[in-house]
């Protein structure tokens, strides 16, 4: 048995995990409804956009030497924090690859990362990422 369009559209969008999907030209092909939610972003509007309109126009030097090191394989996978109006997210991002390695797509995933956040606070050294969403680190329209 082989996922059909419309399973495969239906369990992304019902996954308890944000879920960006980028394809060859960093074009968004899937921004599921709890990125949106999680980014208080409308998730359909970000849809054939370009990633690059999802983050503060400073960002972009950085996201692109990233998305293109994930391209070539020169870097496995990036996660780190993500600290979005108040909220603590944890972000994995990697490539997909076909079976010779070529570069297919990109998933970024959004975990809500509150609880780890506050038991990490109580038990290491804590250093919370800086804050985005706001004034010059909010994201940009999808629309240019």
């Amino acid at each position: 048995m082989t996922l059909d369009f419309d399973l495969t559209r239906r369990l992304v969008e019902h996954l308890n995990v944000g879920i960006c999907v980028l394809d060859k030209d960093d074009q968004i092909v899937v921004f599921n409804k709890k990125a949106g939610e999680q980014l208080q972003q409308d998730h359909e509007s970000r849809v054939s956009s370009s990633i690059l309109r999802c983050h503060p126009e400073r960002a972009e030097p950085g996201l692109l030497k990233m998305i293109g090191e994930l391209k070539s394989g020169e870097l496995e996978k990036y996660e780190g924090w993500v600290h979005f109006i108040g909220r603590h997210f944890y972000e994995y991002i990697y490539p997909i690859r076909d079976d010779h390695g070529n570069h297919l797509a990109t998933v970024m995933e959004l975990h809500d990362a509150a609880e780890k956040a506050e038991y990490l606070k109580m038990t290491e050294d804590w250093k919370p990422p800086v804050e985005h969403g706001r004034g010059e680190s909010s994201p940009r329209s999808p629309f240019p």
